[in-house]
């Protein structure tokens, strides 16, 4: 798939974001080459930016971006779905990887290893597999994301 870019990645300095305005006049950035993501709200010290922050891991916290010149903080991107997740995983941007794994149907018996918090004889029924994720390194954020897209497209084609 070709992609029409919009502006250069505060992060890699090549033509490689995506920019989308919503409805509400928020605009959205996603530097396809970094993973990194953002929006127009999550700006440099404001307190949108801090409340989101705190409900962010120690690690997406440490590796954040700074983008001066839009004034903006920057994010690795975390992307959910009923069938897979893409997100990030290490200790800092020295050993952070991209990780993609799948969610897996349990077994009647595996299911007992997983019941619902609040709720009495009821489990889950399905699980994400990190013991058996894809690692990709940092710099391979486009792999990770192709990786995640067939996942999804086998899904739904088969549903």
């Amino acid at each position: 798939m070709k992609l029409e870019y919009d502006s250069n990645s505060p992060i890699t300095g090549n033509l490689c974001v995506i920019e989308e305005a919503d409805d509400s006049g928020n605009t959205h950035y996603m530097c396809m080459d970094s993973g990194y993501t953002t929006t127009s709200y999550l700006t440099i010290g404001s307190d949108v930016t801090e409340e989101f922050e705190s409900k962010l891991t120690e690690l997406m916290r440490a590796v954040r971006h700074a983008d001066v010149d839009r004034g903006l903080m920057w994010y690795p991107a975390f992307l959910q779905t009923p069938v897979a997740m893409l997100y990030c995983s290490g200790t800092g941007a020295h050993d952070l990887v991209w990780e993609v794994a799948q969610v897996v149907p349990l077994t009647e018996e595996e299911q007992k290893e997983y019941p619902i918090p609040g709720y009495e004889d009821m489990y889950f029924s399905s699980k994400l597999d990190t013991e058996n994720s894809t690692k990709f390194d940092k710099a391979n954020f486009a792999e990770a994301l192709d990786m995640f897209y067939d996942i999804l497209n086998k899904e739904y084609q088969t549903a």
